[in-house]
C-alpha cells in the first residue's frame, strides 16, 4: 500500500450526514474540499486552508455549505478554486453576489469557478478587489479526465448519471516524494512553509547538500528527506456520490477508483429499494461493493446513506460485506 501525504483525511458528517470529504496536505494552506454541504464541523481555519473544492452537484446537501466557505477566506489573500458540472459558474456566482460586502483594501480573494461540461471547460473569475463582478469566461477543450493539477497531485472527474448534471472525483498523488504526516507529527520541526519548499526542491532533484533556513537553524536537504518525507508511488482517493450505477457507467467508475487506498461510495439504498434507487439516480450498497471489487480498492466506506435506515444502518453494511469484506462506516 502506498505513502500517503495527506496528514488528514476526514468524511465531515460520517456516512449518514452531508457528504463531504475533506483532506489536507502538512505544512501549507493546500486543503481540498470533495462537495459543499453542511461543514459546520470544520473550524474556519480549517475552512481557509481551502486551495480548491469539488462540488459534484448542485442539490443543497452537496451545496448549501459555500457560504461558509466564502466567508472564511473573505481575507485572504489567494485564489480559491471550485469546481462542478454544468450551471456552477451561475449557481456560485448568484450565492457569493447575494450578499454585500464592505470589500476593504486587504481583502484581496479571488474565486476561480470551473464549470465541466462533455469536453468543455469554462472558467471565470470573481475577484474581491472588482466587487466580484463577474470577469469573461474562458471556454477551452477538456478532453481528459484531470480537471486540477499542482506538483505533487491532480483530481479527475467524470460525468454521472443523476437528477441533474453531476461528477465523481478522485484525488491521485503523483509518483515521488512527499510529505510523510507521521515522520512531521513526531519531529522536532513544526510544519510551516518550509514543508512545501523542500518539497519542491527534492521533486527537481536539487543537490542534497543544499541548506534550508528553518525555525532559525540550518537543515541539509538530504537529512529533512530522511527525516520528514517518503518516497512512494503515491495512494488515490476516489469520492463518488449520487449515481445510478449502469452497465454503460461502469468502466468510467472502476477507473476512476482502481487502486485506490480508500473509495468513499454512495451507497444510499438496500437491494430491496431498487425500484427507488432507479427512480433517484442512486446506488445500491451491493453495487458499491462491487465497484470496490471490480477497482481493486484497499478499503470501501459507505456513505449518504438514506435516513430511512436510521437504526438500522448495519443492513446496508451487511450487504455489501456480502460481495467486499473490507467495507466500513462512520456512524
Amino acid at each position: 500500500m502506498p505513502a500517503r501525504a495527506f496528514s488528514t483525511v476526514r468524511l465531515v458528517n460520517g456516512s449518514t450526514g452531508d457528504p463531504v470529504l475533506y483532506l489536507d496536505y502538512p505544512g501549507a494552506d493546500n486543503a481540498l474540499l470533495f462537495d459543499g454541504g453542511e461543514n459546520h464541523a470544520l473550524t474556519t481555519q480549517q475552512l481557509a486552508d481551502l486551495e480548491a473544492v469539488f462540488v459534484t452537484h448542485h442539490h443543497v446537501d452537496h451545496f448549501i455549505g459555500l457560504d461558509r466557505i466564502i466567508r472564511a477566506n473573505i481575507d485572504r489573500d489567494k485564489t480559491l478554486h471550485v469546481y462542478g458540472p454544468v450551471h456552477t459558474i451561475r449557481r456560485v456566482s448568484d450565492r457569493v453576489r447575494s450578499y454585500e460586502y464592505p470589500f476593504f483594501p486587504f481583502q484581496k480573494l479571488a474565486i476561480a469557478i470551473h464549470e465541466l461540461d462533455a469536453g468543455t471547460r469554462r472558467t471565470t473569475v470573481l475577484a474581491c478587489g472588482k466587487r466580484f463582478e463577474p470577469g469573461p469566461v474562458l471556454e477551452e477543450k477538456w478532453t481528459g479526465r484531470v480537471c486540477y493539477e499542482t506538483d505533487s497531485l491532480c483530481v479527475e472527474a467524470v460525468p454521472v448519471d443523476h437528477t441533474v448534471p453531476c461528477l465523481a472525483f478522485a484525488l491521485a498523488e503523483k509518483p515521488g516524494y512527499h510529505p510523510d504526516p507521521d515522520r512531521l507529527a513526531a519531529g522536532t520541526l513544526r510544519p510551516g512553509g518550509w514543508v512545501a519548499e523542500a518539497l519542491r526542491l527534492l521533486r527537481a532533484n536539487a543537490d542534497p547538500s543544499t541548506e534550508l533556513d528553518i525555525q532559525g537553524g540550518r537543515f541539509r536537504l538530504a537529512a529533512l528527506a530522511d527525516a520528514y518525507f517518503a518516497h512512494s508511488p503515491g495512494a488515490r482517493v476516489t469520492y463518488i456520490t449520487d449515481t445510478l450505477f449502469t452497465d454503460a457507467l461502469r468502466p468510467q467508475l472502476v477507473k476512476l477508483a482502481k487502486g485506490a487506498w480508500r473509495l468513499y461510495c454512495d451507497s444510499f439504498y438496500a437491494r430491496k429499494e431498487a425500484k427507488s434507487a432507479a427512480q433517484h439516480r442512486h446506488m445500491m450498497a451491493h453495487q458499491a461493493a462491487e465497484l470496490a471489487k471490480a477497482a481493486k480498492v484497499e478499503q470501501l466506506v459507505l456513505i449518504h446513506f438514506s435516513q430511512r435506515y436510521a437504526g438500522r444502518y448495519e443492513v446496508l453494511l451487511d450487504e455489501a460485506r456480502e460481495v467486499f469484506p473490507r467495507v466500513t462506516a462512520e456512524l
